[in-house]
């Protein structure tokens, strides 16, 4: 996973931490901690943050494949 990616694309949209804690239903410090890649992203929140960011097949391949 390329955590700098995800943050750039998150920056990109506009979106904090908070707000995309808040569209995955987790906290902000465990989005934090997941964003550092201490935690791993489940299924569904990859989903999510795909859905939330607009991410593109290869941008989200680019991001979650690595």
């Amino acid at each position: 996973m390329d955590y700098k990616k995800l943050k750039g694309a998150r920056v990109a949209k506009g979106f904090t931490q908070e707000d995309m804690a808040e569209k995955l239903d987790i906290s902000t410090k465990t989005y934090n901690r997941k964003e550092l890649g201490i935690v791993e992203f489940n299924r569904r929140e990859i989903a999510e943050l795909v859905k939330a960011l607009d991410l593109t097949n290869d941008e989200a391949g680019e991001i979650f494949l690595i």
